[in-house]
């Protein structure tokens, strides 16, 4: 099966409360549990529930994706190479997995990476504040998948777009 959507996602707002943490155990604040939620609301409503999700390991990213997909019946990949890392560095890390069997493939990370990375498939420079979404469908098969032709911008989300 050939991935038909690609989906970039930055981790929800996180809490800078908590003192004696690193920045890689900073946890989701309230606002950050919503918009998760939020976000994977509509996602399933849009039939794009990931078929894999591969991940930051930071606390952020890990609660994000509990939150905007509890109960989901697959194992997110985390992965330490994509915590503050470059687009080039997420497509080495992606090319080294290989394509994923399946519809849907999730990616969850941090900035600037992952505005590099919209930039990447879309040629487009855009912010992508904490939650933001970009929805990409898969446009040309013949080409690599990690390349910029293969894939077209569906939707770009904002937290403000769907919080309540």
């Amino acid at each position: 099966m050939t991935l038909e959507h690609l989906i970039l996602m930055r981790h929800a707002k996180s809490s800078w409360q908590h003192d004696g943490l690193t920045d890689h155990q900073r946890p989701l604040n309230k606002r950050g549990r919503r918009a998760a939620h939020a976000i994977g609301a509509l996602l399933k409503a849009r039939e794009l529930t990931p078929d894999h999700i591969w991940s930051s390991d930071s606390q952020r990213t890990r609660e994000t994706v509990a939150h905007a997909f509890p109960g989901i019946d697959i194992v997110p990949v985390w992965q330490n190479g994509f915590y503050h890392a470059s687009a080039n560095q997420v497509l080495y890390v992606c090319g080294e997995h290989g394509e994923p069997k399946g519809q849907t493939l999730l990616l969850m990370g941090h900035n600037p990476g992952w505005e590099d990375l919209l930039f990447h498939f879309s040629d487009l420079s855009r912010r992508m504040p904490t939650g933001a979404c970009a929805i990409f469908k898969r446009a040309n098969t013949e080409t690599d998948w990690l390349e910029n032709e293969s894939w077209k911008l569906e939707d770009l989300l904002y937290p403000r777009d769907f919080e309540s």
